[in-house]
């Protein structure tokens, strides 16, 4: 089912420049235009907002040019989307701590606005992750001070799909719960293994102890691109093998 693309709201609220003064020069800032209109639906009502970005009035000022946007219009909803970043959150938390299908958190949205499945999902993989991936690469300059203390030790882990889909691994560091990084993999091989690997041998920091499943194409590009480091199996498949006789 498609989403209704229309939507009526009587509530509209357009948001200027929080500034008064321009960065560069001190002089006051004026009104450039108001654009940016859109009609955002998030968990408790449907509003239009719109922006009114500034510019600074002196002429002779290096930054004329530039616009001054308003940050509480960008903190309604992501660029280009018409979903707040409360329902954002929201798909997010279900899909994460309640571990819910697309198809069950669509059936709870789908009570307080109008959206479809396949929206859950294009929210969930292309606005959510992003931002979840930009909060944890804030956390990335602990990891010199981590490696220093023994080396990083690394968790690789790929999630079952879902319909055929490809499949999402996570390299995370074991000391700090950083991701260091995710992605979907449509192929498990030696060389997508390597690929994948390799931005975090960039880092050039010392990679103590690795731990994985024994994927076939994972334990050579495990001993390529971190040759040093010690590779342990996931003990959980271990105890599984031991039990089934």
């Amino acid at each position: 089912m498609r989403t209704q693309r229309e939507l009526y709201t009587e509530k509209r609220v357009v948001f200027d420049c929080e500034r008064d003064e321009c960065p560069q020069c001190g002089q006051p800032l004026r009104i450039a235009y108001t654009s940016g209109w859109k009609t955002v639906q998030t968990m408790s009502e449907v509003i239009m907002i719109a922006e009114q970005p500034k510019r600074c009035k002196n002429m002779e000022c290096h930054g004329g040019a530039s616009l001054l946007r308003s940050v509480r219009w960008q903190q309604v909803a992501p660029m280009w989307c018409t979903y707040g970043y409360d329902v954002i959150t929201q798909i997010g938390w279900q899909r994460q701590n309640q571990r819910q299908t697309f198809s069950e958190i669509h059936l709870d949205l789908q009570a307080r606005l109008l959206i479809s499945e396949t929206q859950v999902r294009a929210l969930y993989t292309y606005r959510y992750l992003a931002l979840l991936a930009c909060h944890e690469r804030q956390q990335m300059e602990h990891l010199p001070t981590i490696a220093k203390q023994g080396g990083l030790w690394l968790s690789l882990d790929g999630l079952a799909p879902e319909g055929g889909e490809a499949q999402l691994w996570l390299v995370r560091e074991l000391h700090s719960g950083i991701t260091l990084r995710s992605g979907w993999m449509s192929q498990q091989d030696q060389g997508a293994f390597v690929n994948f690997l390799q931005p975090i041998a960039a880092l050039g920091l010392p990679v103590t102890t690795v731990m994985s499943d024994k994927q076939r194409g994972l334990v050579p590009a495990i001993a390529e691109v971190f040759s040093s480091a010690k590779h342990s199996f996931c003990q959980m498949h271990y105890l599984g093998n031991a039990a089934e006789p």
